[in-house]
């Protein structure tokens, strides 16, 4: 029997303070209302009635000094919204990784995430945004022996999400600075052109593409002319992914390289945020009737790690990438490419960086009531492949020169929307033999403001170690959210 108590113990806030002077518009709301009008149109109704004797004191002079616009609430220049959260899960399989079983409830988290805009002159606006959250888990089995590096990733967080200033500086030029996402592509589950904002990748499977990218620092400048809208960005934040914990039980290091891998394992260094480690990006998209296209150029950081041999440490090198999508609908059917040449891509396992060529197809059917059907299909091929980036080396690749994976969605809604039953397979190999997984679940709107979600979540293993070595972390998960 597991007792505990629950509590939140960080205390997040956000604060502005601003003075701008609001527009009256009241007159112009009032406008058309003349008090000489009124009189007028209802003279018959009031026919034998003097002004000077039954109406004495209702004159013009006493309407102008009545200020109605005390009664009027302006609305408000600040806005403060967010929301509070309970998330939990339970594993059901026994299984260990460095000492520690995670079999049964493994997530007891309490989250807070708050937003504040504030209007400011004429079109711009500012927000702040941030999340904290802190999971009691790591307390109710405290007599686990729980490393640095899990309860540092796990147990608690603070951080500022989307913190921008936003504006238009003319009618066609808009201004965007701060942190910030900004999606590529028209991909829902595979990443191919979108390569702007890193993962948070510390819970593999859980949660989907949409809700994982972490938001950026970067100036970011949009011109809009007739069907198209072009943007350049200027990223000056060497913000990377977030990974699972090493020697956790969603990164089993000693199971993913058998071979043996220094103890404690090889430190992931972060970039600084230098002029010279600025990051560029540009798109230019074009909505037209029944279809829409992209097109991207960007020189930024990868979404991977590699094996700096030298220093003996993990680092993220920057790659530079060429790519386009697009969406065409007919009828009942989307259908949607993309395509991303990078180059300057780093392995583990060679000494040279090398060339890869991402493409994607998919295709969205809806031609069922309330129903939303998925499939999309990509492939990265390396160019230059050597041989020893699929064999056992002390820190492998594990990649072949053509690398497919495999999405399968579908989405149902119910009871106009209030129930959302959702499921999705993830697959990798030509044939799945890689593993992958399936998570399915359930998303249910309680009342005004309050939110539910269950599902489970089975992973796959398969002929690659990593996904192998978590086949055992199946769960439950559940978690109920009040919105204000």
């Amino acid at each position: 029997m597991i007792k505990s108590t629950f509590s939140l113990s960080l205390i997040f806030s956000l604060s502005l303070c601003a003075n701008l002077q609001a527009e009256d518009s009241f007159a112009d709301d009032l406008s058309g209302f003349d008090i000489q009008e009124v009189q007028d149109e209802s003279s018959d109704d009031l026919a034998g009635f003097e002004e000077n004797e039954d109406l004495a004191g209702f004159d013009d002079a006493h309407f102008e000094d009545i200020d109605i616009s005390a009664d009027i609430d302006e609305p408000s220049d600040l806005s403060v919204g967010g929301n509070l959260a309970f998330k939990t899960s339970y594993g059901y399989h026994n299984h260990s990784v460095d000492g520690v079983n995670y079999q049964g409830f493994n997530q007891a988290q309490s989250a807070l995430y708050l937003q504040l805009d504030y209007a400011l002159y004429e079109s711009w606006k500012l927000r702040v945004s941030g999340d904290a959250f802190y999971d009691a888990i790591y307390d109710i089995h405290s007599d686990n022996k729980y490393n640095d590096d899990v309860l540092d990733t796990y147990q608690t967080q603070l951080r500022l999400d989307d913190t921008y200033l936003q504006g238009s500086i003319t009618n066609s030029l808009d201004l965007k600075i701060g942190r910030q996402i900004v999606v590529w592509g028209k991909s829902d589950s595979i990443r191919v052109t979108d390569v702007i904002n890193p993962l948070d990748n510390r819970l593999p499977g859980l949660t989907d593409i949409e809700d994982l990218r972490l938001s950026v620092g970067m100036l970011k400048l949009d011109y809009y002319t007739g069907a198209w809208n072009v943007s350049v960005m200027a990223i000056l934040e060497s913000r990377i992914m977030l990974e699972a914990a090493p020697r956790g039980e969603f990164f089993p290091v000693d199971e993913v390289f058998p071979s043996g891998a220094p103890n404690p394992f090889i430190d992931l260094e972060t970039p600084k945020s230098s002029l010279d480690n600025m990051q560029y990006a540009f798109a230019l998209n074009g909505v037209f009737s029944g279809w829409d296209l992209s097109f991207y150029a960007a020189d930024v950081l990868d979404q991977k790690w590699h094996l700096n041999q030298e220093k003996r440490t993990r680092e993220v090198s920057k790659v530079k990438m060429l790519g386009s999508a697009v969406n065409i609908a007919s009828g009942s059917w989307l259908f949607k490419s993309e395509v991303a040449y990078l180059n300057g891509v780093r392995y583990n396992s060679t000494t040279d960086a090398k060339n890869r060529l991402d493409i994607l197809l998919g295709l969205d059917y809806m031609g069922i009531s309330d129903t939303v059907l998925s499939l999309e299909i990509a492939n990265r091929h390396i160019f230059d492949y050597e041989k020893q980036m699929s064999q056992n080396v002390v820190i492998p690749d594990y990649v072949d020169e053509n690398e497919l994976q495999t999405a399968i969605r579908a989405t149902r809604s119910f009871m106009n929307d209030t129930l959302n039953a959702s499921a999705l397979v993830s697959m990798f190999g030509t044939s799945w033999e890689y593993g992958g997984f399936t998570r399915i679940w359930l998303e249910y709107d309680i009342m005004d403001a309050l939110s539910s979600n269950v599902g489970v979540v089975d992973y796959i293993g398969g002929e690659r170690p990593f996904m192998d070595a978590i086949k055992n972390n199946d769960r439950v998960f559940a978690d109920i959210t009040y919105s204000f």
